[in-house]
């Protein structure tokens, strides 16, 4: 059965968008294109069309650099907290 597009990528993001490493640890690929075609090929893989992504996020690529740049504000705020 295959999953809804909305699940799925909240689902995927959370686990597969990361923030930088901190002090060269490796860490996920910053890189929005790459992302975006492993988005694609696992939502794929749950019966999800890449159109079915597009009309739920719009541009995989913006919607993912926005989601980067959300974890690395938030982890930057985490790991250096401001008094």
């Amino acid at each position: 059965m295959p999953a809804d597009a909305k699940e799925f990528i909240d689902f995927w993001i959370q686990n597969s968008v990361h923030a930088k490493s901190e002090m060269g640890q490796g860490g996920g690929s910053q890189d929005a294109e790459e992302l975006a075609n492993r988005l694609f090929l696992a939502a794929e893989e749950q019966g999800v069309s890449e159109e079915k992504v597009r009309a739920e996020i719009g541009d995989p690529v913006r919607y993912i650099k926005t989601r980067l740049g959300a974890a690395n504000v938030a982890e930057s705020d985490r790991l250096h907290p401001k008094s």
